[in-house]
């Protein structure tokens, strides 16, 4: 248990110092670029999603085959690791040449409503394709280094290469504003993630071979595993990403600058949510490997009753203080165009957060089939639901369609994980990690908001809100069990003393 309680600190200290860089850079970002520009960089995150089809499962199942494997070494799972890099590589070199091939095919189907010069377009994609191919082998190490559960080496590394990524691209954008240099920076950067990534990797698991190995046998032993788990990702794939393709092919790409940027904003609670799943799937599939079904218990119970915690007070801030928020951060009309896109989809990001430890168990339990059943009922409601909702509202509709989706999660997917593979109620889900922060978040800055009605604009607005997170912090305390209460203050002891 105390590996999984440093693993999550170690995440949410990553988690953190990403989430700033990322709300620090944004405005710049806009800045040099605009609006228009800006949704064009937001391409290259639904690119990678979409292109992450072709993953086959196979980061998941790295991270699952290395946490079950307890020898020397890991020395029981060297051929199917080796196995798995050889594939991922080849998949790498995939991505790169389909989308650079395709890049004009891409630019005129999906970029045609478009102030941007098509010749810049398409070669802003050819740059993407590098870009990914660059990245893609990223996730195979990611899963390693989770496997091990060495949470505090993969976070060091994720903020240095990101640092690099968003402070370089700044210092770029001041010398040369343009989009194109923007983009080759990326380019550039990836490449210097991808080495230090696999130099760490190689060094905390001996058994990983530099040159490309393949066992049929391996392969043999985790395909099925793996696609079932690339079937969840295939569904999820587009389920998660329909609303910013729909703003793309539906809207202009100036649409999708707004979404983007309430997306930027919102995706602060999917970094808690990062934190707290990345430590909790290999330690739920430790602990279902080694038979050990109570310590399983009470390592999810803990884990979605923090999530809760967590995701509640950033998601009731930017639904009630959204307009705020934005205005302080980018500006009043950027405020005006996407608060209320940002309120639905931090309202999505909560309930996809807090469902997420279900689907964590689950696949980290060997029964993704549930996660899988649940995905595809959704994808028959969902898509037309997201189409009529997007053209009549625009964002705010594909927003909206996006909370809706999330909250699904919560009434399908969790009864079921909680009856199949927990083997408790979901009521008792229900009292212990959802409603009391709902309860707390809502009253919390639900009252702030009726009291800024009361002050001027400005500093007095700002300390209203300090006061509705030291309210939502107060409430929230008061509701926890008192198992993860004692965690914390034992915590708070031991970095007192240290």
């Amino acid at each position: 248990m105390a590996k999984l309680k440093s693993n999550i600190i170690f995440n949410f200290l990553g988690s953190a110092w990403l989430g700033i860089l990322t709300l620090a850079v944004t405005p710049i970002q806009v800045h040099f670029l605009g609006v228009e520009a800006f949704g064009f960089v937001g391409l290259i995150t639904i690119l990678q999603v979409l292109l992450g089809s072709l993953d086959l499962g196979i980061s998941a199942t790295v991270t699952k085959v290395v946490s079950s494997d307890h020898s020397h070494q890991r020395s029981a799972s060297a051929n199917a690791v080796n196995t798995a890099s050889t594939v991922y590589w080849s998949i790498a070199l995939l991505i790169a040449a389909l989308l650079w091939l395709s890049s004009g095919k891409v630019a005129a189907f999906w970029l045609s409503r478009t102030k941007l010069d098509p010749a810049t377009v398409t070669l802003g994609i050819q740059i993407i394709a590098v870009y990914l191919g660059l990245r893609w082998p990223v996730a195979f190490y990611t899963g390693v280094i989770s496997g091990l559960q060495r949470m505090d080496v993969l976070n060091l590394v994720k903020a240095g290469v990101h640092t690099l990524r968003l402070v370089g691209g700044v210092v770029v954008l001041f010398f040369v504003p343009d989009l194109v240099a923007f983009l080759v920076w990326f380019a550039i950067s990836s490449a210097v993630e991808l080495v230090v990534y696999a130099a760490i990797t190689y060094r905390l698991l001996p058994t990983l071979g530099i040159w490309p190995r393949f066992s049929l046998a391996s392969f043999r032993d985790i395909w099925k595993y793996s696609v079932a788990m690339n079937l969840i990702a295939l569904t999820a794939l587009v389920l998660s990403q329909a609303d910013r393709l729909a703003v793309t092919k539906l809207l202009s790409l100036e649409a999708l600058g707004y979404y983007s940027i309430a997306y930027n904003a919102s995706i602060v609670i999917s970094l808690v949510q990062s934190a707290i799943n990345s430590a909790s799937f290999p330690a739920f599939s430790h602990s279902f490997s080694s038979g050990q079904h109570a310590d399983l218990l009470s390592r999810y119970g803990k884990a979605s009753q923090l999530m809760g915690l967590a995701v509640a007070l950033p998601c009731f801030a930017l639904i009630f203080f959204g307009h705020e928020i934005l205005h302080l951060w980018i500006n009043a009309r950027v405020a005006d165009e996407a608060a209320l896109t940002m309120a639905w989809l931090a309202a999505g990001f909560f309930f996809n957060a807090v469902a997420s430890n279900a689907y964590m168990a689950a696949v980290a339990c060997g029964q993704p089939h549930l996660p899988l059943k649940v995905n595809l009922v959704a994808l028959v409601l969902y898509l037309p639901g997201l189409y009529w909702l997007v053209n009549q509202y625009g964002i705010s509709g594909a927003a909206a369609a996006y909370a809706v989706l999330n909250a699904y999660y919560i009434f399908t997917l969790l009864p079921l994980v909680q009856a199949k593979v927990l083997h408790q109620g979901f009521g008792v889900w229900l009292r212990a990690n959802l409603l009391p922060f709902l309860f707390a978040g809502g009253v919390a800055f639900g009252s702030a908001k009726i009291l800024t009605l009361a002050v001027q604009p400005g500093i007095q607005t700002a300390a209203v809100f300090g006061l509705g997170v030291a309210l939502y912090v107060g409430i929230a305390w008061l509701l926890l069990s008192n198992a993860l209460r004692a965690d914390f203050v034992n915590l708070l002891k031991r970095l007192t003393r240290r």
